[in-house]
């Protein structure tokens, strides 16, 4: 069973921008469906370093879509996803070091993370973006 499941109660209305945040939630749900088999270590070298780069980019963009629109709360999010991309790459080297209890303290962060941050702070911008035709 999925940890996160995708519904419209989670788009922010901007259509690239969803399709990225299903990419992430299906990096979280990988990561859970092998945990529940007992091989969340398997693979947790390579979701690290697919979520790391995929969060770059997908903050990237996201915070370039809301700079072109003028988002008044662009300084607010860029701290938001800097603390997350740090949290990111802290997992990468506790990977690095050998913590073996990394995968469900991963999967809980990510599941919290994305789940609360679509919800409450990427759910402010959809409108923006859509009255500011940059969807």
């Amino acid at each position: 069973m999925a940890l996160i499941i995708w519904s419209d109660k989670l788009s922010v209305g901007v259509r690239s921008i969803d399709e990225q945040h299903i990419v992430l939630i299906d990096a979280v749900n990988e990561l859970h469906a092998a945990m529940m088999k007992g091989q969340g270590r398997n693979i947790l070298g390579n979701l690290l370093c697919t979520l790391l780069v995929y969060t770059r980019n997908h903050f990237s963009a996201e915070e370039a879509m809301m700079e072109t629109a003028n988002f008044p709360g662009l300084a607010q999010h860029r701290i938001q996803h800097h603390e997350l991309a740090k949290q990111v790459e802290e997992y990468v080297e506790r990977f690095k070091q050998g913590d073996l209890t990394l995968s469900n303290r991963l999967s809980n962060f990510l599941s919290d993370w994305l789940t609360n941050h679509i919800l409450n702070t990427d759910m402010e911008y959809g409108p923006w973006m859509n009255e500011h035709g940059v969807c």
